[in-house]
Protein backbone atom coordinates (compact mmCIF):
# COMPACT_ATOMS: atom_id res chain seq x y z
CA UNK A 1 0.00 0.00 0.00
CA UNK A 2 1.17 3.59 -0.91
CA UNK A 3 -0.29 6.57 0.21
CA UNK A 4 0.87 9.72 -1.57
CA UNK A 5 -0.17 13.40 -0.85
CA UNK A 6 -0.51 15.85 -3.55
CA UNK A 7 -0.96 19.63 -3.46
CA UNK A 8 -2.42 21.51 -6.75
CA UNK A 9 1.07 23.19 -6.91
CA UNK A 10 3.53 21.78 -10.10
CA UNK A 11 0.47 20.39 -12.01
CA UNK A 12 1.87 18.20 -14.49
CA UNK A 13 1.47 19.26 -18.08
CA UNK A 14 -1.00 17.70 -20.32
CA UNK A 15 0.63 16.23 -23.64
CA UNK A 16 1.08 17.34 -26.82
CA UNK A 17 -0.79 14.50 -28.10
CA UNK A 18 -3.66 15.38 -25.62
CA UNK A 19 -3.56 19.00 -26.21
CA UNK A 20 -4.04 17.73 -30.30
CA UNK A 21 -6.69 14.97 -29.12
CA UNK A 22 -9.89 15.09 -31.02
CA UNK A 23 -12.14 11.88 -28.91
CA UNK A 24 -14.31 9.97 -31.32
CA UNK A 25 -17.94 9.65 -29.97
CA UNK A 26 -19.99 6.56 -30.30
CA UNK A 27 -24.10 6.77 -29.26
CA UNK A 28 -24.89 3.58 -28.34
CA UNK A 29 -27.91 2.40 -26.67
CA UNK A 30 -27.36 -0.64 -23.54
CA UNK A 31 -31.08 -2.69 -22.70
CA UNK A 32 -30.61 -2.79 -18.98
CA UNK A 33 -33.04 -4.44 -17.11
CA UNK A 34 -36.07 -4.05 -20.00
CA UNK A 35 -34.82 -0.26 -20.16
CA UNK A 36 -32.98 1.43 -23.00
CA UNK A 37 -30.30 3.29 -21.80
CA UNK A 38 -28.35 5.96 -23.97
CA UNK A 39 -24.66 5.53 -23.54
CA UNK A 40 -21.35 6.43 -25.60
CA UNK A 41 -18.30 5.00 -26.85
CA UNK A 42 -15.42 7.20 -26.35
CA UNK A 43 -12.31 6.16 -28.55
CA UNK A 44 -8.83 7.93 -29.17
CA UNK A 45 -8.82 10.47 -32.47
CA UNK A 46 -7.88 8.35 -35.83
CA UNK A 47 -4.79 6.96 -35.79
CA UNK A 48 -4.49 6.35 -31.85
CA UNK A 49 -4.02 3.49 -30.53
CA UNK A 50 -6.26 1.93 -28.53
CA UNK A 51 -4.38 0.80 -25.05
CA UNK A 52 -6.68 0.07 -23.14
CA UNK A 53 -10.73 -0.35 -22.57
CA UNK A 54 -12.43 1.67 -19.27
CA UNK A 55 -16.26 0.64 -18.21
CA UNK A 56 -17.36 3.66 -15.93
CA UNK A 57 -19.96 3.96 -12.83
CA UNK A 58 -21.40 7.19 -11.67
CA UNK A 59 -21.86 8.12 -8.25
CA UNK A 60 -25.36 7.41 -6.16
CA UNK A 61 -29.08 8.21 -7.18
CA UNK A 62 -30.34 9.72 -10.25
CA UNK A 63 -26.87 9.56 -12.78
CA UNK A 64 -26.58 9.81 -16.17
CA UNK A 65 -23.61 8.95 -18.65
CA UNK A 66 -21.80 12.21 -17.80
CA UNK A 67 -22.31 11.94 -14.41
CA UNK A 68 -23.75 15.53 -14.41
CA UNK A 69 -24.18 17.62 -11.54
CA UNK A 70 -26.75 20.16 -11.45
CA UNK A 71 -27.77 23.39 -9.49
CA UNK A 72 -31.21 23.94 -7.84
CA UNK A 73 -32.13 25.36 -10.90
CA UNK A 74 -30.91 22.81 -13.13
CA UNK A 75 -27.95 24.00 -14.34
CA UNK A 76 -24.95 22.24 -15.08
CA UNK A 77 -22.65 22.75 -12.43
CA UNK A 78 -20.16 19.81 -13.48
CA UNK A 79 -19.44 16.14 -15.61
CA UNK A 80 -16.94 14.31 -13.71
CA UNK A 81 -17.49 11.01 -16.07
CA UNK A 82 -17.54 13.18 -19.21
CA UNK A 83 -14.42 14.78 -18.27
CA UNK A 84 -12.44 11.33 -17.28
CA UNK A 85 -13.25 10.03 -20.59
CA UNK A 86 -12.22 12.78 -22.54
CA UNK A 87 -8.98 12.55 -20.57
CA UNK A 88 -8.49 8.90 -21.07
CA UNK A 89 -9.27 9.11 -24.47
CA UNK A 90 -6.44 11.46 -25.21
CA UNK A 91 -4.22 9.20 -23.69
CA UNK A 92 -5.25 6.24 -25.64
CA UNK A 93 -7.51 4.70 -23.62
CA UNK A 94 -11.47 4.14 -25.29
CA UNK A 95 -13.95 3.95 -22.63
CA UNK A 96 -18.12 2.87 -22.37
CA UNK A 97 -20.24 5.43 -20.08
CA UNK A 98 -24.56 5.03 -19.85
CA UNK A 99 -27.42 6.18 -18.16
CA UNK A 100 -28.39 4.56 -14.98
CA UNK A 101 -31.44 2.12 -15.51
CA UNK A 102 -34.40 4.40 -15.82
CA UNK A 103 -32.67 7.62 -15.86
CA UNK A 104 -33.06 9.31 -19.15
CA UNK A 105 -31.13 13.07 -18.00
CA UNK A 106 -29.12 14.57 -15.36
CA UNK A 107 -32.65 14.97 -13.42
CA UNK A 108 -34.94 13.18 -15.08
CA UNK A 109 -36.13 9.34 -13.89
CA UNK A 110 -38.61 7.02 -13.47
CA UNK A 111 -38.53 7.58 -9.74
CA UNK A 112 -41.00 4.52 -8.93
CA UNK A 113 -39.16 2.02 -10.78
CA UNK A 114 -35.34 3.46 -10.09
CA UNK A 115 -35.96 3.39 -6.28
CA UNK A 116 -36.76 -0.27 -6.52
CA UNK A 117 -33.24 -1.13 -7.86
CA UNK A 118 -30.58 -3.11 -5.69
CA UNK A 119 -26.69 -2.94 -5.91
CA UNK A 120 -26.55 -6.39 -7.62
CA UNK A 121 -28.70 -4.57 -10.29
CA UNK A 122 -26.02 -1.76 -10.92
CA UNK A 123 -23.67 -4.66 -11.17
CA UNK A 124 -26.02 -6.77 -13.76
CA UNK A 125 -25.84 -3.36 -15.87
CA UNK A 126 -22.05 -3.03 -15.65
CA UNK A 127 -21.35 -6.33 -17.14
CA UNK A 128 -24.05 -5.89 -20.02
CA UNK A 129 -22.30 -2.48 -20.48
CA UNK A 130 -18.84 -4.55 -20.44
CA UNK A 131 -20.64 -6.90 -23.32
CA UNK A 132 -21.30 -4.24 -25.45
CA UNK A 133 -17.93 -2.91 -25.36
CA UNK A 134 -16.05 -6.20 -26.16
CA UNK A 135 -18.43 -6.66 -29.12
CA UNK A 136 -17.02 -4.05 -31.38
CA UNK A 137 -13.82 -5.42 -32.75
CA UNK A 138 -11.07 -2.61 -32.09
CA UNK A 139 -12.26 -3.13 -28.16
CA UNK A 140 -12.92 -7.09 -28.41
CA UNK A 141 -9.06 -7.92 -26.44
CA UNK A 142 -8.27 -4.04 -24.98
CA UNK A 143 -6.74 -4.35 -21.64
CA UNK A 144 -9.57 -3.63 -19.08
CA UNK A 145 -9.78 -0.82 -16.88
CA UNK A 146 -12.73 -0.24 -13.85
CA UNK A 147 -13.28 3.34 -12.98
CA UNK A 148 -15.84 4.12 -10.07
CA UNK A 149 -17.32 7.17 -8.46
CA UNK A 150 -18.66 7.09 -5.07
CA UNK A 151 -21.32 4.32 -5.18
CA UNK A 152 -19.49 3.18 -8.21
CA UNK A 153 -16.66 1.95 -6.51
CA UNK A 154 -18.93 -0.52 -4.94
CA UNK A 155 -19.95 -1.41 -8.97
CA UNK A 156 -16.17 -1.27 -10.25
CA UNK A 157 -15.47 -3.69 -7.33
CA UNK A 158 -18.01 -6.26 -7.75
CA UNK A 159 -16.72 -6.72 -11.00
CA UNK A 160 -12.98 -6.89 -10.17
CA UNK A 161 -14.32 -10.69 -9.36
CA UNK A 162 -15.00 -11.57 -12.62
CA UNK A 163 -12.93 -13.83 -15.02
CA UNK A 164 -11.09 -12.42 -16.73
CA UNK A 165 -10.14 -9.91 -14.02
CA UNK A 166 -9.69 -6.13 -15.03
CA UNK A 167 -5.62 -5.04 -15.66
CA UNK A 168 -6.40 -2.21 -13.21
CA UNK A 169 -9.12 -0.14 -11.09
CA UNK A 170 -9.82 3.38 -10.33
CA UNK A 171 -12.04 4.30 -7.57
CA UNK A 172 -13.06 7.76 -6.95
CA UNK A 173 -13.65 8.40 -3.18
CA UNK A 174 -14.44 4.86 -2.23
CA UNK A 175 -17.08 3.53 -0.41
CA UNK A 176 -14.94 1.71 2.41
CA UNK A 177 -17.25 0.14 4.88
CA UNK A 178 -20.64 0.35 3.57
CA UNK A 179 -23.27 2.45 1.66
CA UNK A 180 -25.05 2.64 4.94
CA UNK A 181 -22.51 3.60 7.20
CA UNK A 182 -21.42 6.59 4.98
CA UNK A 183 -24.16 7.75 4.33
CA UNK A 184 -25.45 7.69 7.90
CA UNK A 185 -22.26 9.52 9.02
CA UNK A 186 -22.74 12.73 6.40
CA UNK A 187 -25.15 14.59 9.08
CA UNK A 188 -22.83 14.46 11.55
CA UNK A 189 -20.11 15.33 9.56
CA UNK A 190 -21.58 17.85 7.21
CA UNK A 191 -25.19 18.79 8.14
CA UNK A 192 -25.02 19.55 11.01
CA UNK A 193 -22.01 21.84 11.48
CA UNK A 194 -23.25 23.99 9.00
CA UNK A 195 -26.54 24.58 10.10
CA UNK A 196 -24.55 25.02 13.57
CA UNK A 197 -23.11 28.15 12.06
CA UNK A 198 -26.64 29.59 11.72
CA UNK A 199 -27.97 28.33 15.08
CA UNK A 200 -28.48 30.02 18.48
CA UNK A 201 -29.38 28.18 21.87
CA UNK A 202 -28.43 24.72 19.54
CA UNK A 203 -32.04 25.40 17.60
CA UNK A 204 -32.98 27.53 14.45
CA UNK A 205 -35.75 29.49 13.80
CA UNK A 206 -37.80 29.81 10.33
CA UNK A 207 -35.36 33.03 9.58
CA UNK A 208 -32.14 31.29 10.76
CA UNK A 209 -33.10 28.08 8.17
CA UNK A 210 -33.52 31.38 5.63
CA UNK A 211 -30.37 32.27 6.54
CA UNK A 212 -28.58 28.52 5.95
CA UNK A 213 -30.44 28.25 2.54
CA UNK A 214 -28.80 31.06 1.01
CA UNK A 215 -25.51 30.20 2.82
CA UNK A 216 -22.43 29.52 0.99
CA UNK A 217 -22.72 25.27 1.85
CA UNK A 218 -22.57 22.50 -0.91
CA UNK A 219 -24.68 20.07 -2.21
CA UNK A 220 -24.79 18.04 0.98
CA UNK A 221 -24.92 20.75 3.40
CA UNK A 222 -28.13 22.24 1.64
CA UNK A 223 -29.46 18.57 1.24
CA UNK A 224 -29.89 19.03 5.34
CA UNK A 225 -31.00 22.39 5.20
CA UNK A 226 -33.59 21.55 3.10
CA UNK A 227 -34.74 18.74 5.88
CA UNK A 228 -35.14 21.61 8.20
CA UNK A 229 -37.52 24.36 5.83
CA UNK A 230 -41.19 24.03 5.52
CA UNK A 231 -42.69 22.10 2.47
CA UNK A 232 -46.10 23.11 2.01
CA UNK A 233 -47.19 26.72 1.23
CA UNK A 234 -46.63 29.23 4.47
CA UNK A 235 -44.24 26.09 6.12
CA UNK A 236 -41.41 28.10 7.37
CA UNK A 237 -40.04 24.97 9.23
CA UNK A 238 -40.46 21.05 9.00
CA UNK A 239 -43.06 20.55 11.34
CA UNK A 240 -41.82 16.41 11.60
CA UNK A 241 -38.44 18.11 13.42
CA UNK A 242 -40.34 21.13 15.16
CA UNK A 243 -42.13 18.56 16.87
CA UNK A 244 -43.46 20.88 20.13
CA UNK A 245 -44.27 23.77 17.49
CA UNK A 246 -42.75 26.70 19.12
CA UNK A 247 -40.88 27.76 15.51
CA UNK A 248 -37.65 26.78 16.28
CA UNK A 249 -36.16 23.31 15.66
CA UNK A 250 -33.64 22.22 18.35
CA UNK A 251 -30.64 19.47 17.52
CA UNK A 252 -32.55 17.77 20.42
CA UNK A 253 -35.79 16.94 18.80
CA UNK A 254 -34.04 16.67 15.28
CA UNK A 255 -30.72 14.70 15.78
CA UNK A 256 -32.69 11.30 16.63
CA UNK A 257 -35.46 12.14 14.08
CA UNK A 258 -33.02 12.74 11.35
CA UNK A 259 -31.21 9.37 13.14
CA UNK A 260 -34.30 7.17 12.31
CA UNK A 261 -34.78 8.37 9.17
CA UNK A 262 -31.25 6.79 8.16
CA UNK A 263 -31.36 3.65 10.26
CA UNK A 264 -30.57 0.79 8.15
CA UNK A 265 -32.98 -1.70 7.78
CA UNK A 266 -35.69 -2.46 5.56
CA UNK A 267 -38.00 0.33 6.84
CA UNK A 268 -35.31 3.09 7.04
CA UNK A 269 -34.96 6.06 4.50
CA UNK A 270 -31.81 4.68 3.09
CA UNK A 271 -33.24 2.71 0.12
CA UNK A 272 -30.29 1.51 -1.94
CA UNK A 273 -27.92 2.19 0.36
CA UNK A 274 -29.20 0.00 2.89
CA UNK A 275 -27.34 -2.94 3.89
CA UNK A 276 -29.56 -5.57 2.91
CA UNK A 277 -30.04 -3.48 -1.14
CA UNK A 278 -26.77 -2.45 -1.86
CA UNK A 279 -23.22 -3.80 -2.84
CA UNK A 280 -20.22 -3.95 -0.30
CA UNK A 281 -17.80 -1.34 0.43
CA UNK A 282 -13.78 -1.83 -0.24
CA UNK A 283 -13.04 -3.42 3.24
CA UNK A 284 -15.34 -6.42 1.87
CA UNK A 285 -14.42 -6.58 -1.88
CA UNK A 286 -10.84 -5.85 -1.91
CA UNK A 287 -10.35 -9.36 -0.65
CA UNK A 288 -8.73 -11.95 -2.74
CA UNK A 289 -7.80 -8.92 -5.72
CA UNK A 290 -4.48 -8.78 -7.03
CA UNK A 291 -4.82 -6.33 -9.44
CA UNK A 292 -3.34 -2.72 -8.69
CA UNK A 293 -6.11 -0.53 -7.48
CA UNK A 294 -5.34 3.32 -7.57
CA UNK A 295 -7.65 5.28 -4.64
CA UNK A 296 -8.00 9.14 -5.72
CA UNK A 297 -9.60 10.97 -2.66
CA UNK A 298 -9.71 14.84 -1.79
CA UNK A 299 -9.11 16.23 1.53
CA UNK A 300 -12.05 17.94 1.45
CA UNK A 301 -14.67 15.65 0.60
CA UNK A 302 -18.41 16.04 2.22
CA UNK A 303 -19.74 12.67 1.38
CA UNK A 304 -17.26 10.40 1.78
CA UNK A 305 -14.90 10.82 5.17
CA UNK A 306 -11.29 11.11 3.78
CA UNK A 307 -10.00 9.98 7.39
CA UNK A 308 -12.13 6.60 7.14
CA UNK A 309 -10.15 6.15 3.52
CA UNK A 310 -7.06 7.47 4.75
CA UNK A 311 -7.32 4.49 7.69
CA UNK A 312 -8.01 1.78 5.25
CA UNK A 313 -5.16 2.70 2.67
CA UNK A 314 -2.73 2.25 6.01
CA UNK A 315 -3.87 -0.47 7.31
CA UNK A 316 -4.13 -2.48 3.51
CA UNK A 317 -0.95 -5.48 3.40
CA UNK A 318 0.86 -4.58 0.19
CA UNK A 319 -0.22 -7.91 -1.88
CA UNK A 320 -3.40 -6.01 -2.38
CA UNK A 321 -1.61 -3.61 -4.16
CA UNK A 322 -3.33 -0.38 -3.39
CA UNK A 323 -2.29 2.90 -3.40
CA UNK A 324 -3.93 5.96 -2.38
CA UNK A 325 -3.56 9.80 -3.76
CA UNK A 326 -4.72 12.19 -1.48
CA UNK A 327 -5.60 15.69 -2.64
CA UNK A 328 -5.04 18.52 -0.26
CA UNK A 329 -8.51 21.07 -0.77
CA UNK A 330 -10.29 19.05 -3.08
CA UNK A 331 -13.78 17.45 -2.52
CA UNK A 332 -15.86 14.60 -3.40
CA UNK A 333 -16.17 15.41 -7.45
CA UNK A 334 -12.14 16.27 -7.10
CA UNK A 335 -12.65 19.91 -7.78
CA UNK A 336 -11.66 22.71 -5.69
CA UNK A 337 -13.44 22.51 -2.00
CA UNK A 338 -11.86 24.48 0.95
CA UNK A 339 -13.81 22.76 3.05
CA UNK A 340 -16.10 19.74 3.40
CA UNK A 341 -19.44 22.17 4.14
CA UNK A 342 -18.87 23.69 0.99
CA UNK A 343 -18.21 21.07 -1.01
CA UNK A 344 -20.41 22.41 -4.75
CA UNK A 345 -18.90 19.04 -6.62
CA UNK A 346 -17.38 21.26 -8.98
CA UNK A 347 -15.15 20.18 -12.01
CA UNK A 348 -12.62 17.41 -11.53
CA UNK A 349 -8.92 19.70 -11.30
CA UNK A 350 -6.43 18.62 -13.38
CA UNK A 351 -3.71 17.24 -11.69
CA UNK A 352 -6.12 14.05 -10.42
CA UNK A 353 -6.90 13.51 -14.25
CA UNK A 354 -2.97 13.34 -14.93
CA UNK A 355 -2.10 11.43 -12.21
CA UNK A 356 -4.36 8.71 -12.56
CA UNK A 357 -3.76 8.88 -16.70
CA UNK A 358 -0.02 8.77 -15.83
CA UNK A 359 -0.79 5.77 -13.19
CA UNK A 360 -2.11 3.77 -15.91
CA UNK A 361 0.10 4.53 -18.56
CA UNK A 362 2.60 2.63 -16.63
CA UNK A 363 0.54 -0.62 -16.12
CA UNK A 364 -0.93 -0.97 -19.48
CA UNK A 365 0.95 -2.69 -22.35
CA UNK A 366 2.39 -0.49 -25.22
Amino acid sequence: MRIIFATLVGLLPASVAAEKCVPLHEPIALRLGGFDARGEIERPGAGMPIRGLAVMFAGSDVADLNGTIVDTQDRVVSQPMRQIADRLACAGIASIRYNKRFVTGPASVDRPRFDRLNGSDLAADGRTALAFARSREDLAAAPLILIGWSEGTTVAMALAHDQPPPRAIVLIAPVITSMAATVQAQYLRVGKPYLERYATAAGLDAAAVARADAGPGGVLAHVFVRMFRGFKPGEQLNPLLDRNQDGRITFAEADPIIAGWYADGPDGGLGMAATGRALPGLATSIVDTTMPILVLQGSNDAMVDPKIVGDFASRTPPKRRLTLWRYERLGHSLGRADTALNDALLPIEPKPLNDMVGWLQKILPR
